[in-house]
């Protein structure tokens, strides 16, 4: 499909993969989780709010 990104869909899955090795919901829950756990939900919220920028400023015209 013209458009896609393939190389941001692999960056996802691995940055994914990763994410749930480290915090992997079988292990005791430490401090580290619960900052890495609040790390990975601004970042993703981070990058949402990026992406409706980037479309409405340079997509929607």
């Amino acid at each position: 499909m013209p458009g896609i990104d393939n190389y941001a869909h692999a960056g996802g899955f691995a940055g994914g993969y990763l994410a749930g090795m480290w915090l992997d919901p079988l292990k005791r829950e430490r401090v580290e989780h619960i900052a890495g756990a609040m790390a990975c939900l601004l970042a993703t919220a981070l990058a949402i709010l990026a992406s409706l920028v980037w479309v409405t400023r340079f997509v929607a015209r």
